[in-house]
């Protein structure tokens, strides 16, 4: 036969405030947060000062002063580096720049994919998804815009882009850095690049002038390339999409950074790789200063950054261990657990408490504190 269980008594309801046995102080929650307010503006005064950027716009040593908020475009790296963006656009057509030999996700360059202990993560991305963003430097930032805004409309363009084209070369989409540019190709470019570096070479926004030599069809096509940086078509060519409305600057991102002149810019302007770049304001914006661990990853001089082939991928995992699962397991990690107790700062934030305690215990109920309710049975 089945047994009935006794029957259990009704807990007791038990008010916080009947059966606090600590001490009590009152707390104004508007003097507090004035405080916070001033300290932490203070702190940002001192910083900015310390380490704030300039707001001078483009402005760099002996460059033209640049108003606050001019955004770098190809017309203003044509109207005051028209010999960086000439010589730019010859290593892009050689399949020599960074971009050029990144690897994925934009070319399939042997070799260009970063790896730890045999790994590449970037391979084993493109055998899955293929290239997300495939990039041809010579036939993206420079033949197919040529072609597209010059060579319809002067026959001695159109003329020269053919014969570059007969020359051979993978004009593909994300086509390897060695096959970019044919042999041919390849000495019309090596000799008119170091033409281009000679003291000789004279450059304007939209011409450029060298020594006579075996160049090709070369120096019409950078002239080309010149006269629509100049007019600004250069700037709407890679901001042109698809969609109506496009925020997709990766292409004129990709080919301003494989110049000299954007990194001098950003080097001046403090917002470099190796000045904590991404962390920095610029002109009136915030920084983001949310990425301090990930812009620090690059600050690290055990990880070589200015010589590592890995230094992205490193910099990744450091952040996958550092950023997501030192955090998460961080209570059950022997040592770390213990740095709260190594550090006792909690015993600073509730020094009131602390001060009317004795070894840490809660101190003595006070005669006219209400007495706690007796414990259920």
């Amino acid at each position: 036969m089945a047994t009935r269980s006794p029957t259990r008594p009704a807990r007791t309801a038990r008010h916080p405030l009947a059966t606090w046995t600590g001490p009590e102080r009152r707390y104004d929650l508007i003097a507090e947060g004035t405080i916070a307010v001033i300290i932490v503006a203070v702190l940002c005064i001192v910083a900015a000062i310390l380490w704030g950027s300039p707001n001078g716009g483009l402005t760099r040593p002996k460059g033209p002063a640049s108003p606050a908020g001019q955004a770098f475009s190809a017309k203003y790296w044509d109207t005051n580096d028209p010999s960086d963006l000439a010589q730019t656009a010859v290593q892009e057509l050689l399949g020599a720049t960074t971009t050029a030999g990144y690897g994925p996700p934009f070319n399939t360059t042997t070799g260009a994919s970063q790896g730890i202990i045999g790994i590449q993560p970037a391979e084993i991305a493109k055998s899955i998804f293929g290239l997300t963003l495939p990039i041809n430097t010579a036939n993206g930032f420079v033949l197919a815009p040529v072609s597209q805004f010059v060579a319809p409309y002067n026959p001695v363009v159109a003329a020269a882009i053919r014969v570059y084209k007969a020359a051979g070369g993978d004009l593909a989409p994300g086509a390897p850095a060695d096959k970019v540019a044919s042999a041919q190709q390849a000495t019309w470019l090596n000799n008119y690049a170091k033409a281009l570096a000679q003291p000789s070479a004279t450059f304007t926004p939209t011409s450029v002038t060298v020594s006579p030599g075996n160049y090709g069809p070369l120096p019409v096509i950078i002239r080309a390339e010149l006269l629509i940086a100049h007019n600004g078509s250069l700037d709407g060519y890679f901001q042109g999409s698809d969609q109506q409305l496009s925020t997709n600057t990766t292409n004129g991102t990709m080919f301003f950074s494989d110049g000299s002149l954007w990194e001098s810019i950003a080097t001046a302007q403090g917002v470099a790789g190796d000045q904590w770049g991404v962390m920095n304001e610029l002109w009136n914006f915030p920084g983001q200063v949310w990425l301090w661990l990930y812009a620090g990853m690059y600050q690290i001089p055990a990880l070589n950054p200015s010589n590592n082939s890995n230094l992205d991928l490193d910099v990744g995992l450091l952040m996958i261990l550092f950023g997501f699962l030192l955090p998460m397991f961080a209570p059950w990690i022997p040592g770390i657990n213990r740095i709260p107790r190594w550090i006792p700062l909690y015993k600073i934030i509730y020094r009131k408490y602390y001060q009317g305690t004795a070894g840490g215990q809660p101190p003595v109920k006070k005669p006219n504190e209400p007495a706690e309710p007796p414990a259920p049975q």
